[in-house]
């Protein structure tokens, strides 16, 4: 075990612990002062938009003239990160060490998507030094624009079904937090023995 898995795992039952006693201090909130909740309801839930996120990421940057006013620079660059990453990669990582079974396999499958993504990027790197025109048609078709605006359309809705469930039955959702937190404080006692 790593010292990050060893620090990770004491540290979830403190978490969890700490998310308990949240919980049962909320569900006490939530039988014995319910209007608290009213007060706090406002605060807690002031509506951020994703308006000017989306704004920004809607503006199409155009970076093609650049690598074209400066293809032998930008060529030479790329292609020298890209020998690099293979260098580094094939040489200088021992994949061997990287551990066994689920953590090294997806550490293996990093690496080859950092081989093959650095291949890829010398080989265009050599287009764009040697004859960049071979570039334009792909170029056209992967310079299509696609919006945004209708993914990031869910996270403008406001949903507060749960906060008006909770307002309805106050006493009810606290009884159940109170205990769900209370169960969960006792099986994890039980467990830091």
């Amino acid at each position: 075990m790593t010292i990050i898995e060893s620090v990770l795992l004491s540290a979830l039952p403190i978490f969890l612990m700490t998310g308990s006693v949240a919980g049962l201090l909320a569900g006490a909130i939530l039988i014995l002062r319910p209007h608290w909740l009213l007060r706090a309801g406002p605060i807690a839930n002031r509506w951020i938009s994703t308006g000017s996120f989306d704004r920004m990421l809607n503006i199409p940057i155009n970076a093609d003239s650049w690598f074209y006013r400066y293809r032998r620079a930008s060529g030479l660059v790329t292609s020298a990160g890209a020998m690099y990453v293979l260098y580094f990669f094939s040489v200088q990582i021992d994949t061997t060490s990287a551990g066994s079974g689920y953590g090294g396999m997806f550490f293996e499958t990093m690496v080859l998507i950092a081989l093959l993504g650095a291949a890829l990027a010398l080989f265009v790197s050599l287009i764009v030094l040697f004859r960049p025109s071979l570039l334009r048609k792909f170029e056209s078709a992967a310079n299509e624009w696609i919006s945004l605006r209708d993914a990031l359309k869910p996270l403008e809705i406001l949903h507060n079904n749960v906060d008006e469930f909770t307002f309805r039955h106050t006493q009810q959702v606290g009884v159940i937090l109170v205990l769900c937190s209370v169960y969960t404080l006792v099986v994890l006692t039980f467990l830091a023995r």
